[in-house]
Order: C-alpha cells, then structure tokens, then sequence
C-alpha cells in the first residue's frame, strides 16, 4: 500500500472510530463491534480500536477475548491509564487476580489518584487473602472520599476476615447502604416499624430484622442468645423455614415471618427499635472474648425425629456421613461448590454409609456417581432438604459426621454442634471462615479445610477422605 493508500485508510479509520464510539455509547455494542472489525481491517493493529473491541467483548462477557484484545492494546499504549484500568476488570472477571492486581497498581501508578483503580485494586488483593494490602488501597480512597460506602464496607469485610472485630462490625453497617452481595434481601420490603437500636435497654419490643441467606441467618441467629440472656424483648422476623427450628431452641424469642411484620401498620408503634440481625455483632461480637460465649449447640433439632432417622439409616453397624457439595449462591457458588464424583476419595472410606443433605434435584448426579463406581449415596425423600428446614437438622442430628462445602448446610450442621467437616475455597468472600487455621471460632465441631489453589479440590477432598478414615477408626 502506497502512502495515499495509508493516509486514505488511517482517515477512514478515524471517521468510522466516532462512529463506532457513538454507536458503543449508545448502548448498540453488536453494531460498534462490527464497526470497530472494519477498522481493524483497514488499520490492524489500531490501539484505540484493540481497546474498545475488548471493551465490548467484556460487557458481552468473553472476558478470554477482551484480556487478549485490550492486552495488546496495553503494550502499544503503555501509559494510557484507562486501558490498563480495563484490562484490570478483564482479568479479574476470568479470575485471574494477581494479573488483575497488576493491571489495576498500573493503572494507579499512571493516575494516582483514580479511584475507580483504587477501589478495583484493593477487591482484587481483598479476593487474594492480602487484607492488609486491601485495606491499605480502601484507606487511600476514604482519604480522597471518606463516605464512600461500598469502600467502607468492602473494609469492613476485609476488617472482619482478619479478625479486627469492633471496627470491622462499626463499619459493617455501610452494607445497609448499598447493593452488595450481603444487600440481596435486607427486609427493605418490609416498612420501618421503629428507631434503629442503640444497644439500649427498650420499653417496647426490639424487632429483629432477616437478611442475606439461610446459612447467614443461621449465623448471626447464634446472637438471639444474647438477647435472651440480656432479657431484651425481642421479635425475630426469619425465613420461614427456619421459624419451627428456631421456636425450639430460642423460648425467650418471639418470631415472625416477613410478611407479617411487612404487614403491620407502623403508627401503631408496636416496637421500641429495629436492628438487622447481622447488625448484632457490633453490641454482641466485639472482641475475642466474646467468641467464647457463643454457645454449642445454638440449635436444637427435633430429638424423636433424629432418633427415628437414626434407626433407619444405621446398617451393618455402618456410621453415617451426611455430605452436600454444592452452593446455589448466584454469586459465589460456583467457586464454593464441587460435582459430587470429585467426593469420590471420601466415598471410598470403608465403614459409612452416606446420605444426601444436597438441597435440589441431586438424582442424576447420585445415578452417574453410581454407575461409575459403584458408590451408593442415599436420599430420603420424605425429608425436603431445601424447604423442610427441621427435618434436615433432625437428619443432621442422625448422622456421625458430616462433610460440606460452605452453605446453609455447613452452618446447620455446625449449629446443632454435629462434627462437620466443611470444604473451603481458597478464596471465600464469606469473612466469618476467615483466612486460615483448622478450626472456626464461631463453631467448635466444625474443622475446617481450605484449598491451597483456587479451583484444585483434589488435595482437600483427600484430607477430609483421611478425617473420615481416622473416625471410622476409631469406631
């Protein structure tokens, strides 16, 4: 091509580059997308267009595309913060976080004071265990944006997986404030029937209000204790799944579902105050002393019916194991969960007999694990795993052991003080497993196992195959 043909070419792409932006910041990415190929057609290696192309190949979600295009990008524009910014989310999307952690610092070191890096840059090292790192980059946005609420409660989790508890309860709250992960269901439905709590000693009734999941309120229901012991008056509003088990084992708690509270009228000022039941930690939860006072077991389960399961699924003088071995978390289940052939090595254990507490449709997963090796892993069909919360924690209580991944199910068990042995990711955004250690601190049964690689099981199922062989031994 001749220079006339070059500057022909290198105008053109120009012209059809504001075109393909406009149509980009339009919303119409398939249409940018094609424009931005012609260009690459006409000029190949065009930076600006390698970027963009990658941009829109990452809202589309083929992050594989977008790291390649806007990687290329980054090395003909090495000082173009934006680029490495977007690389950052690229990279991090496919879950490659040290890369992503270096983009994001780049993107930093070119514009210190971007924010938006800031904040991506301390996710990242907060979703590689580096707390310190993590809080260090929150530190520099609050200096800049000290309101900043998703900063100041990406801290607080940080704050709290380190075991920093007063501060990292204090600033806990700023959850209530924006959309995060533990923001999915903060009973916002529900109208605001009172003040929220003080701590103080109240007149009238203090209402506690659910959130987040199942296995989170489980959690932080270990905290009705200290209501009970503090004689405060309470009204608990939980999933209703949960109600028949929690009747049981908090007399002192009065409960409700949601949509009763949701449906009182609030001129009648039926309460003194109102408090998200993760809100208690910060009254409750404050130190390492405090741990000591979580009581085990904070659940009791229905003992006639745990002995009646125990009877049926005892056989040959087998023990039982419960497993689960999935998360249906939209967020964080995939990382949290494993296929069931990959608890291959503990079905292997001789001397069990193992039941399915997986919540869902686990047949076809039970029939393949089956036809390839001939391991049987049972389930009761009377028992709803998902819905008949008190009937799972009655199964719970029959089994010896069991063995999870991190869901409702690992709390449960936990809470009923059965031995559980719980799977961990070697990254987890749940703060209350912390970032290392065998055991839990909130719950004494449970041993704790946690990958050495993200997304590599193999090593972890094989220790919990060995725990299990040591109990089995011990008869």
């Amino acid at each position: 091509m001749n220079r006339t043909a070059d500057f022909t070419a290198i105008a053109k792409a120009r012209t059809l580059f504001g075109q393909g932006l406009a149509l980009h910041q339009a919303g119409q990415i398939d249409s940018a997308r094609a424009t931005y190929l012609k260009i690459l057609q006409l000029v190949p290696k065009q930076p600006d267009t390698l970027h963009m192309l990658g941009v829109a190949d990452f809202q589309e979600h083929e992050y594989a595309s977008a790291v390649r295009l806007i990687g290329e990008a980054s090395k003909l524009l090495p000082n173009n913060d934006l680029v490495h910014f977007n690389l950052g989310n690229a990279l991090r999307s496919m879950g490659k976080l040290e890369e992503a952690a270096s983009a994001f610092a780049t993107s930093v070191r070119l514009r210190p004071n971007n924010l938006e890096a800031l904040k991506n840059l301390g996710n990242a090292l907060k979703e590689q265990n580096r707390m310190t790192e993590a809080i260090a980059c929150y530190e520099q946005v609050l200096a800049i944006e000290p309101g900043h609420v998703h900063t100041l409660y990406n801290k607080s989790i940080a704050l709290l997986t380190q075991g920093s508890l007063a501060e990292g309860w204090d600033l806990y709250d700023c959850r209530l404030l924006c959309d995060t992960g533990d923001g999915g269901y903060l009973g916002h439905d529900i109208p605001r029937q009172a003040p929220d709590w003080d701590g103080r000693t109240l007149t009238k009734p203090l209402l506690v209000l659910p959130e987040q999941g199942l296995g989170d309120q489980i959690f932080y229901g270990a905290m009705l204790n200290d209501l009970q012991a503090a004689r405060i008056e309470s009204f608990a509003c939980l999933d209703a799944r949960l109600l028949p088990l929690f009747r049981r084992s908090f007399p002192g708690i009065d409960f409700a579902l949601p949509t009763e509270i949701a449906g009182l009228d609030p001129a009648l000022q039926l309460f003194g105050a109102q408090v998200q039941i993760g809100s208690l930690g910060r009254f409750f939860r404050r130190d390492a002393g405090a741990l000591g006072r979580v009581p085990s077991p904070f659940l009791r389960a229905d003992e006639d019916l745990a002995e009646k399961l125990r009877s049926r699924l005892r056989r040959d003088g087998k023990l039982v194991c419960g497993l689960s071995w999935s998360s249906k978390n939209v967020e964080t289940g995939a990382t949290k969960s494993l296929p069931l052939s990959q608890l291959l090595p503990v079905l292997q254990v001789p001397g069990f007999e193992f039941i399915d507490l997986q919540y869902g449709d686990t047949a076809l997963e039970r029939q393949a694990l089956a036809l390839q090796s001939g391991v049987a892993v049972h389930r009761l069909d009377d028992i709803d795993n998902k819905n008949d919360i008190d009937g799972l924690a009655a199964l719970i209580m029959a089994c010896d052991v069991v063995i999870t991944v991190s869901n409702s199910t690992a709390h449960l068990a936990a809470a009923l003080s059965k031995p559980v042995v719980i799977l961990l990711a070697h990254h987890t955004p749940l703060w209350y497993w912390h970032l290392e250690g065998g055991r839990s601190p909130w719950y004494p049964t449970a041993t704790l196992l946690r990958q050495a690689t993200q997304g590599d099981w193999k090593p972890t199922v094989e220790r919990a195959a060995g725990l299990l062989a040591g109990i089995a031994a011990a008869g």
